[in-house]
């Protein structure tokens, strides 16, 4: 195959700033990043390169085939160097989400092998999992009798994090009685979520323009907002290192300060410490509560508007499952029509519209364009779960088309809202059974529909690094 420069199949752009003003002018017309990349790969094809200002060159991904291959090769599977990426741990890349190579594999590694002992991923939790939403529910009917119109996604963030937080720092708190600084850190997480996009944005692209422009770029705010973010996760990992009883580890910032101790006994270089422990917390706080959360305030959003789905998802559980018994994770292949609204909301709402995106670690070749080392690569999964090929009339809401001749759910592999490959979403198996039992819960016992004279919401959502459900007043009866 003939190698050539991904220029040719890229808009021309500017000297300087390159294709900012193309994507600019693209965001404006679709209201969405992902929507531009998308409007880019019908006109360029699946790999659409562009500049952006000082940083390396970002790789647009698109379709199946192509997303597939970058996200299972290894030479992929690097990190931006971003002046962001960077700054949000402390000036060096820490963590999970935003390292590569060595680092990340030891904190990955480390971090799903000690989460699993405490039953992550695992069934185990599922009678925290249950309870918490069974409390939400209960928080949501009591709301109800107060004749209150409410938008639940506070309530709903504070009980997506219950048990996570649990295997964490090993504290549970009881739904809507969640402390000051804990409601606050979910707060100032889902807006530093919703003020940046994937991209980086102008602060990764001229990053001395912090310098000349701190409030009009951003930067005062992102700091602050950093700073109180972190202030918080130290706070809690002194904590631990002031009440820790020798021999006893009951969670993971326990079993962590543990490993940072074994280290340093080892008089080798080790990657554990206690900023690397702050900024693990942190990815796993971002990654473990907005997606998901997002995900259940999507399903509520698609039932309002869609009445007849909400219907038909009632009934299913009514026969299967009944009024008054708890629903189990057992209970997951006996309502395949629910399982088909999930996949359906997941594939439409696209919460997660691309990847994260990721670093070539060497020069490489992908589908015949030449990657470079250092360039940035963003699979476009929206693409994927927007293919008219595949899906025939992917704009319309129709979770008939996961369930079969047989009345038996369709796992289709073109669904690919946790990404693939090493690189895939490490709380996937969490996050689906946390959707599931809360949304069964829910509309279990309560009937979710719009004020009178509420406009139509638009179901598209608000645009971020990640993309938030639609903001509307939601009535929920008691049924």
């Amino acid at each position: 195959m003939v190698s050539y420069e991904y220029e040719r199949e890229s808009p021309r752009g500017l000297p300087f700033v390159g294709n900012i003003f193309d994507i600019a002018r693209l965001v404006n017309e679709t209201k969405y990043y992902c929507d531009a990349w998308c409007r880019l790969a019908d006109k360029y094809g699946p790999i659409v390169g562009l500049r952006v200002g000082f940083d390396e060159p970002l790789i647009i991904v698109s379709g199946k085939s192509a997303i597939t291959e970058m996200l299972n090769r290894s030479e992929f599977d690097g990190r931006p160097n971003g002046f962001l990426y960077k700054y949000r741990s402390g000036g060096i890349r820490q963590g999970i989400l935003f390292t590569d190579t060595d680092v990340w594999h030891s904190q990955r590694r480390f971090a799903l092998k000690t989460l699993k002992q405490f039953g992550f991923g695992n069934n185990s939790m599922e009678n925290v999992l249950q309870y918490d939403a069974i409390t939400l529910t209960n928080i949501i009917i009591e709301l109800t009798e107060k004749g209150t119109f409410t938008n639940i996604r506070s309530i709903i963030s504070a009980a997506v994090l219950c048990n996570l937080w649990l295997l964490i720092d090993g504290t549970k708190f009881d739904v809507g009685m969640e402390s000051t600084n804990l409601k606050e850190a979910i707060h100032i997480l889902k807006d530093l979520v919703r003020s940046v996009n994937v991209s980086g944005g102008i602060l990764n692209q001229f990053p001395f323009l912090r310098y000349i422009f701190p409030n009009l770029t951003g930067y005062s705010m992102f700091v602050e907002r950093q700073n109180r973010i972190n202030d918080f996760f130290m706070q809690v990992i002194s904590k631990h290192k002031r009440d820790k009883i020798d021999g006893e580890c009951a969670n993971f910032i326990d079993v962590y300060l543990q490993q940072i101790e074994a280290q340093k006994m080892n008089f080798s270089h080790s990657f554990f410490n206690e900023n690397q422990l702050l900024y693990v917390i942190k990815d796993l706080f971002s990654a473990g509560v907005d997606t998901t959360d997002n995900t259940i305030g999507f399903v509520i959003a698609f039932l309002v508007v869609h009445q007849d789905v909400q219907a038909k998802v009632y009934d299913e559980i009514n026969r299967v499952i009944g009024k008054d018994v708890y629903p189990s994770l057992s209970d997951k292949d006996r309502l395949p029509y629910l399982k088909a609204v999930l996949a359906e909301v997941s594939r439409l709402a696209n919460i997660g519209p691309t990847s994260i995106p990721h670093r070539a670690i060497i020069d490489s070749n992908l589908l015949g364009f030449e990657i470079k080392k250092n360039y940035t690569l963003l699979a476009n999964l929206k693409s994927v779960h927007m293919d008219k090929e595949h899906w025939g009339d992917p704009e319309v809401f129709r979770p008939e088309r996961f369930i079969d001749e047989n009345g038996e759910f369709i796992n289709d592999s073109w669904l690919i809202p946790f990404g693939l490959g090493r690189r895939k979403c490490l709380g996937e198996s969490l996050a689906k059974n946390t959707v599931f039992l809360f949304v069964v819960c829910l509309i279990q016992k309560l009937h979710f529909l719009l004020p009178s004279n509420h406009p139509m919401p638009c179901l598209q959502g608000v645009d971020g690094f990640v993309i938030a459900p639609p903001v509307m007043d939601i009535i929920a009866v008691q049924r």
